[in-house]
């Protein structure tokens, strides 16, 4: 009974939280002008600010290299799980688009946002906020994870969603029960149309932003294991970071959607 009540006011004071970090944030601080880190945190922004406008239930938190996305109202909500898994799957390919590699993790629990006495700072802290740092500094790709705090509440509303999920290539399961999440939805959304002659070219314009972010992000990592396989690195953190990742987008797309995402991006389709 009292483990009962104590998970019920767990769901009921937790946040669903997005942490995300941008990766060769440091060496771009010291080896690129101003202006072009400022252009990098402003894409970055402009995906998040993006969707936080259009759900209205999520805000975000930025310092340095890392963005917070977090729900605003507490409580565990089956919308906040869909939301938010969904939300950081299109602000990763539209980094990836902007050829902005970042790593993350989606975690769910106590997350407090309040301004201190003076009312002049904010003070964020809590433990859906420590688990997804540890997470994602564990990490060795490019992209975000699900950790079972974040998914295991909505597979007790609804079980057996999660693996129906994982068949339909939202993400892949872990051995640890991590999830990969796969951030090129909108790509396999539209495969099976395009196969039929329903999406027209040129594909910049169809979906936008979404399914053209899809496309040129996984240009992007592919271009990038490739020149790093050029010069026979598949050793170095970064070259890791790159290959693990392209293996990875092969196998959620599967072999023919992952060719045709490369045939997308040429000239005289996109």
């Amino acid at each position: 009974m009292l483990v009962s009540m104590n998970r019920s006011n767990s769901l009921n004071e937790g946040r669903y939280l997005l942490f995300l970090d941008i990766l060769g944030f440091s060496d771009l601080v010291e080896t690129r002008p101003t202006k072009e880190i400022y252009d990098v945190i402003d894409s970055a922004l402009n995906a998040f600010w993006r969707w936080e406008k259009l759900n209205g239930q999520f805000k975000t938190i930025y310092f340095s290299d890392t963005f917070l996305f977090y729900q605003d109202p507490k409580g565990y909500g089956n919308w906040a799980f869909l939301d938010v898994y969904a939300i950081g799957s299109m602000v990763l390919s539209a980094l990836l688009a902007a050829g902005i590699a970042a790593r993350g993790a989606i975690s769910f629990g106590e997350f407090e946002v309040e301004l201190d006495s003076s009312g002049r700072h904010q003070v964020y802290f809590g433990k859906a906020l420590i688990e997804a740092y540890k997470a994602e500094q564990q990490e060795k790709w490019i992209g975000i994870t699900v950790l079972r705090s974040a998914w295991e509440p909505y597979e007790a509303a609804y079980p057996g969603m999660i693996d129906a999920f994982g068949r339909d290539k939202v993400w892949l399961r872990r051995a640890d029960g991590v999830l990969l999440l796969n951030p090129l939805i909108k790509l396999r959304d539209w495969y099976g149309l395009a196969g039929m002659g329903e999406v027209e070219k040129p594909y910049s314009k169809w979906d936008a932003p979404e399914f053209p972010n899809d496309i040129l992000a996984l240009k992007f990592i592919r271009e990038k294991a490739e020149s790093y396989a050029a010069i026979q690195d598949f050793t170095s953190p970064v070259a890791i970071k790159f290959h693990t990742t392209h293996k990875f987008l092969k196998d959620v797309l599967g072999d023919e959607c992952y060719a045709w995402g490369l045939q997308a991006a040429l000239p005289g389709n996109f």
